[in-house]
């Protein structure tokens, strides 16, 4: 009889246990629920805080990045920029060497002569040419009277002085340097000595290239009074700018009825080209 009743307690206190703890379990869900509900808003403002403080810290993050390509895309439209400035400043160069190189190669037709006549003496072999000679401006116009000349042999030399300026001056257009210089000063013939040729100059006389309803410049005439001491002057041509200054006598052999023109390029010497065959 003890032992069932000891059983009994036993079974008691269990089932006393576990309504204890159904109905704490009872108590701690409802006040679990009671205080979910009653704080339900704050809770859902917490909830809300975190969510705006997370799309905060992401803002940020996209600010930052984007400040930083901000500042990548302006260093680079900086260097882009530095970029447009090279390429103007190199187009540029390149614009003014193209410039001065065409000026270097700049013709100035100054002369033509023709082979008028021609004949030859059936007993001696000899050659003589009647060559008619006048001086042209720059659009290819007779400046003067044209003169003719009776020389001996059918190649002929035009024999002058040439100033030729530093390249500086001509690539920069310089009004007195910008190009060569030439005066005529004889013609003669292959079949004649250089001192025995004809003057194509009036000694004491401007030359006939100036001879265009103006006057030679104070420049100019400096050179021509004193060419040859200029010429043997290293120092006092340089400080005129001169590169060279020297006799020239560039020659053609002739054939009768054909004209040629004598060129003198801005940095160079005399040439002589033969025209179409019109005077």
């Amino acid at each position: 009889m003890a032992r069932v009743m000891e059983g009994v307690r036993t079974i008691n206190s269990f089932l006393r246990t576990l309504i204890a703890i159904v109905v704490l379990g009872g108590i701690g869900a409802g006040g679990y629920y009671g205080y979910t509900t009653y704080n339900a808003k704050e809770l859902d403002i917490q909830k809300k805080d975190k969510a705006l403080r997370d799309q905060e810290r992401a803002l940020a993050m996209t600010t930052s990045r984007l400040q930083q390509t901000e500042a990548d895309l302006a260093n680079k439209i900086a260097e882009l920029q530095a970029k447009d400035k090279e390429i103007a400043a190199l187009n540029a160069s390149i614009k003014k060497l193209e410039l001065a190189l065409r000026y270097l190669k700049i013709d100035h037709r100054v002369a033509r002569f023709t082979a008028v006549d021609q004949t030859k003496d059936e007993t001696t072999g000899e050659i003589s040419s009647l060559i008619e000679f006048v001086e042209l401006n720059d659009e290819g116009h007779p400046i003067d009277t044209p003169r003719q000349f009776r020389i001996h042999g059918d190649t002929v030399y035009i024999d002058g002085w040439v100033v030729k300026f530093e390249d500086k001056y001509i690539e920069q257009a310089d009004l007195e340097r910008g190009t060569s210089l030439l005066l005529f000063k004889r013609i003669f013939g292959s079949g004649q000595k250089p001192d025995d040729g004809l003057p194509l100059d009036e000694v004491g006389s401007a030359p006939r290239a100036y001879a265009r309803g103006g006057r030679m410049s104070d420049f100019e005439r400096k050179i021509w009074d004193d060419f040859w001491n200029i010429a043997n002057d290293a120092e006092r041509a340089k400080q005129l700018g001169i590169r060279a200054a020297h006799g020239g006598a560039p020659f053609m052999k002739v054939e009768k009825g054909k004209s040629y023109r004598i060129l003198l390029r801005a940095s160079g010497d005399p040439t002589i080209v033969p025209e179409a065959g019109e005077r």
